[in-house]
């Protein structure tokens, strides 16, 4: 690295890295909470260690990171109904506004004292035995990191956090598809530091594989394979899609090259310039509105998301439609819009159709028999090449006035969720371009503005 990101480094760091008083209240909550939760446990007759793993426990959490990942550890013996029995008390102890969100099995999770606190129940491992349930695996993963985790070392994951989360890349949700914070973890020791990592990331290749250990398995198909070190059958990269891992890649190489404070900062979009640059840009914009008052947790909520927008994308371009670029953003909580940027909103009158082969006797039939009398011809039956064609009029030439019901009415041949689709035909909504100014309000006109750019921050 060029000399002056040694002083970058320090700035970064004073910016990200917990102080003093950060430890004592986060410390001062977990010891509460290990005592009163453990004596629920006890007086609902569950048989349970309580312990606090993920950042928190490796101390690599970045300041106003507020996740306290709490896991109630089963003893030998336990079942799998004994994970629900443990939800079951812990609702108990929680009290109202807890929520019940899902992973390989059902968990909770509850705002505590301005704490976002999971409490996942677990069975009791040891490495190379096998996993009862997928959460198994996290103690393991505090053991295998802790001895391996320099003050150096967990530095240089805070620095990696802060980049990633710069970028646009940091979470293994849904929604982000990107890497998770013990991934970032296992990166900065397997390849020893910050830098070194960069420096490696920006010369990857197609499908890199990040081997902790020697002869761990490369299996995986996925984008990055890093496997886990206290389960080789798993990837630990495995949410990690393309276009993160590419984005991480781009972003590492611009970075090595140069430096950069801004690789770490996520820049104010101008907001207020959205309904302008919409006006000016040249080509049209179609909105899909969904509102939305009773969404699942986001992990479920973001994969029905993506699967829409697909789907709504899909059904454009088979109604000759140039898609360019499409887009899905939601509040969680509300609200949900799919945007899609179209070539144009205004489709030919006409439009034609390539039939069946004509060698295909039964098939040229059912065509000619299809568009000879029909009111929408204008042109043919004629034959080109080997095959039939005909030009027919375009039934919708706007889509407004029919994308809502046809997403509706035919969803599941689209793809679009049922619950969405439902919510779509009922009060959804469709605007093109500047018709969108009445709902841009909360986070979305920065993301739309985010969207109309294209262009990452860092890139400049």
């Amino acid at each position: 690295m060029p000399e002056p990101w040694s002083q970058l480094k320090k700035s970064i760091l004073a910016e990200v890295k917990p102080n003093g008083r950060h430890h004592e209240e986060i410390s001062a909550f977990i010891v509460k909470l290990k005592v009163s939760l453990k004596e629920a446990l006890r007086k609902g007759g569950v048989d349970a260690d309580v312990e606090v793993h993920g950042s928190v426990a490796r101390d690599t959490w970045l300041v106003g990171q507020r996740d306290i990942d709490t896991f109630i550890v089963l003893r030998h013996g336990s079942g799998r109904r004994d994970l629900l029995r443990v939800n079951e008390v812990v609702k108990g102890y929680t009290g109202e506004g807890w929520v019940e969100a899902y992973a390989e099995h059902p968990y909770v999770k509850k705002d505590i004292e301005g704490f976002e606190v999971e409490f996942i129940p677990c069975f009791k491992a040891e490495a190379g035995k096998g996993f009862a349930s997928a959460t198994d695996r996290t103690p393991l993963h505090t053991a295998y990191l802790q001895p391996r985790l320099t003050d150096a070392l967990r530095d240089d994951v805070r620095v990696l956090k802060a980049f990633m989360r710069g970028i646009g890349v940091y979470g293994a949700e849904i929604r982000v598809g990107g890497f998770s914070g013990y991934l970032c973890e296992l990166l900065v020791v397997a390849h020893g530091s910050f830098e070194a990592l960069i420096e490696a990331a920006a010369k990857w290749g197609e499908h890199p594989v990040v081997e902790l250990e020697k002869g761990m398995d490369s299996k995986f198909k996925e984008p990055l394979v890093v496997a886990d070190p206290v389960d080789h059958n798993r990837n630990v990269a495995s949410a990690v899609t393309e276009t993160a891992l590419w984005t991480f890649v781009a972003a590492a190489r611009a970075f090595a090259e140069k430096p950069s404070e801004r690789f770490f900062k996520t820049t104010p979009h101008n907001a207020s310039g959205v309904r302008a640059r919409i006006e000016d840009r040249g080509t049209d914009l179609l909105f899909v509105v969904i509102p939305d008052d009773d969404p699942p947790v986001p992990d479920t909520l973001w994969g029905q998301l993506y699967r829409t927008e697909k789907a709504i994308g899909r059904a454009l371009g088979e109604r000759g439609f140039k898609v360019l670029r499409t887009g899905s953003w939601s509040d969680e909580a509300k609200r949900h819009i799919f945007v899609y940027e179209l070539e144009s909103i205004a489709l030919p009158p006409v439009m034609k159709k390539v039939g069946p082969p004509v060698r295909l006797t039964k098939e040229s039939g059912d065509f000619l028999k299809t568009y000879l009398d029909s009111d929408d011809l204008v042109s043919g039956p004629g034959v080109e090449g080997g095959k039939w064609w005909v030009e027919v009029k375009r039934r919708h030439v706007f889509p407004r006035t029919y994308l809502r019901k046809a997403l509706a009415d035919s969803y599941e041949e689209l793809g679009v969720p049922k619950r969405l689709a439902d919510l779509l035909g009922v009060d959804g909504d469709v605007y093109i371009n500047e018709e969108i100014e009445g709902e841009l309000r909360g986070d979305f006109p920065a993301y739309l503005d985010t969207f109309l750019r294209g262009r990452p921050d860092w890139l400049v």
